[in-house]
């Protein structure tokens, strides 16, 4: 079977059915892999850009997008590498409102069990499933 990744615009294209070319052959290809034709990979970038994507031009809102991210990740034929650790972050991003991004990073430390620097404040409260910590300075300055 043939495996292609895909981009955050098919991806795009099939939850929105905005196209009317591009929708439907979009479609065509979830149906491909759904019947064993194919097998479609989409990186964890390609998620971020497909919520970045649908936040800008859509409009979208983590209570919108995670149930969409959900069910595209558990389409058959649909593979994610890193699933183990995305769909955690999906679900942070619904749960916590917040940014998609910030949701990847903490539930991959929490999946691989190291801490997060950042200068986030707002991070650093949100996620307390993870240690969070601003990076420390230069000693004796």
């Amino acid at each position: 079977m043939k495996s292609v990744a895909i981009d955050a615009n098919v991806i795009v294209r099939y939850l929105t059915g905005d196209d009317r070319a591009q929708s439907p052959a979009a479609t065509a290809l979830f149906r491909a892999a759904s019947a064993g034709r194919v097998s479609l990979i989409i990186p964890t970038t390609i998620l971020q850009e497909t919520v970045y994507v649908l936040e800008t031009f859509y409009a979208g809102t983590p209570a919108t997008i995670a149930p969409k991210l959900m069910s595209l990740l558990s389409l058959t034929g649909v593979t994610c590498p890193d699933a183990r650790w995305v769909l955690d972050g999906i679900q942070w991003y619904r749960a916590k409102n917040a940014d998609f991004g910030d949701a990847l990073l903490c539930a991959y430390a929490r999946h691989h069990d190291c801490e997060v620097n950042t200068f986030d404040k707002e991070l650093i409260k949100k996620f307390t499933e993870v240690t969070a910590t601003e990076p420390a300075g230069p000693k004796g300055k």
